[in-house]
C-alpha cells in the first residue's frame, strides 16, 4: 500500500490558481466589455465598480486593484507607503558591494554631476561571485558539512547587493515607459494633424474646381454648356454635395 502512494512534492509552491484566468481569450472578452459600458454613455472605457462586480470570476482577477488612497499598503506582513524611498542596504546591516554616489560636502559639483554607477557591470561580476560562492559551498558541503554558515552568509549577501541595484533601475524603467508612451502618443497625434491637413487641402481643391465642374442632366447631357440653361442653384448645390462627399469617402484615416 505504502508502493502506491504519491511521493511527497518538495519543491516550490505552486502559483495561485487564478493565473489560468489570465488568457487572451479572456482579455478579449474584458476589452469587448469595456467597450460595450463605454458606447452606453460613459466616457471612462473602464468599466465602473458595479460592472466589475457584474463580471465572471474569470474575468475580475484581469482588472487591477485601485491604488490605496492613503498611499499605505501591506507587503509579507509589512506596512509600507507607496512614495517611500528605496531602503539602502546600510539600514539591513548588509555589507555594499558596489560604490555610492559621492555625496560628501567636499566633493565637487562637477564630480557630482558626472558622476554614474554602471549597474550593469556590477551586476555581473555579482552574477559570477554567486555561481562562485555555490560552487564553493558544494565543496564545503562534501568535506565538512558543518562549516556551511560561513559560504551562506556570502550568498546572501550577494543576493542582496543584486536585488538592490535591480530595484535601483525602477524609477528608469517607469520613466522609459512614461517616455514610449508619450512618443507614441505624439506620433498618433502627427498622424491625425497631416490627415487633416491633406483632407483641408482636398476639400479646397474640390471646392475651388466647383465652378469648372460640368452637371449633367439624367440623360447624361451637360446642363450648363453654351446651348443649354445654367444649371439651376439646387442641382448647383446637389453636385456640389456630392463632389465633398466622393472626396471625403476616398480619404483612409476617416475609416480609423
Amino acid at each position: 500500500m505504502e508502493d502506491d502512494e504519491e511521493p511527497a512534492s518538495y519543491g516550490p509552491p505552486q502559483p495561485p490558481p487564478f493565473y489560468k484566468h489570465f488568457t487572451a481569450q479572456n482579455l478579449e472578452r474584458l476589452k469587448e466589455i469595456r467597450e460595450a459600458v463605454g458606447s452606453e454613455g460613459n466616457d471612462d472605457t473602464e468599466a465602473s465598480a458595479p460592472t466589475m462586480l457584474e463580471l465572471p470570476p474569470e474575468l475580475r482577477y484581469l482588472v487591477p486593484p485601485e491604488p490605496p488612497a492613503d498611499g499605505i499598503y501591506k507587503s509579507f506582513g509589512e506596512t509600507k507607503h507607496i512614495q517611500a524611498p528605496l531602503s539602502s542596504l546600510k539600514e539591513f546591516d548588509i555589507e555594499q558591494l558596489y560604490p555610492s554616489s559621492p555625496t560628501s560636502p567636499s566633493a565637487t559639483e562637477g564630480i557630482q554631476s558626472d558622476w554614474t554607477l554602471d549597474r550593469a557591470f556590477y551586476l555581473k561580476k555579482i552574477a559570477r561571485s554567486i555561481l562562485l560562492n555555490f560552487l564553493e559551498l558544494v565543496g564545503v558541503l562534501s568535506v565538512n558539512p558543518a562549516q556551511h554558515d560561513e559560504k551562506i552568509a556570502d550568498l546572501r549577501t550577494l543576493y542582496a547587493n543584486a536585488h538592490h541595484l535591480i530595484n535601483e533601475y525602477r524609477p528608469h524603467q517607469a520613466r522609459e515607459t512614461l517616455i514610449l508612451m508619450m512618443e507614441d502618443q505624439l506620433e498618433k497625434a502627427r498622424a491625425e494633424v497631416e490627415g487633416i491637413k491633406g483632407m483641408k487641402q482636398k476639400i479646397n481643391d474640390v471646392i475651388g474646381g466647383l465652378g469648372k465642374a460640368t452637371l449633367e442632366s439624367p440623360d447624361g447631357v451637360p446642363i450648363n454648356s453654351e446651348n443649354s440653361a445654367p444649371p439651376s442653384p439646387e442641382n448647383k448645390r446637389k453636385e456640389e454635395q456630392r463632389q465633398i462627399w466622393n472626396a471625403l469617402n476616398d480619404e483612409e484615416w476617416l475609416d480609423g
